[in-house]
């Protein structure tokens, strides 16, 4: 599969530079990467951005996305399932 464009996105970078706790073991979450190939006519394409400042990329790009991850439980959680957890969390306290 040829890739014709890559895309880095950047959401909540502030967040992200804070520490967060896994919502299973507590276990502090490691910030990570995780790449994607959607191809822009797909029905997955909705999900993504494909514009780039001068117009929209085309055919099979790459996305390229901060993520959390436990090494204690091998799960994995997007910024929004983080921010979620947070939220839950502070309205318990």
């Amino acid at each position: 599969m040829k890739i014709q464009g890559i895309k880095r996105e950047w959401s909540h970078p502030i967040f992200c530079m804070k520490n967060h706790y896994c919502p299973y073991c507590n276990e502090r979450l490691e910030k990570t990467k995780t790449e994607t190939v959607v191809n822009s006519k797909s029905e997955e394409a909705k999900n993504y951005d494909f514009s780039n400042g001068d117009g929209f990329l085309v055919g099979n790009t790459k996305f390229i996305r901060t993520v959390f991850r436990c090494n204690k439980c091998d799960k994995t959680f997007t910024i929004k399932e983080v921010k979620e957890n947070d939220i839950a969390i502070n309205r318990w306290k």
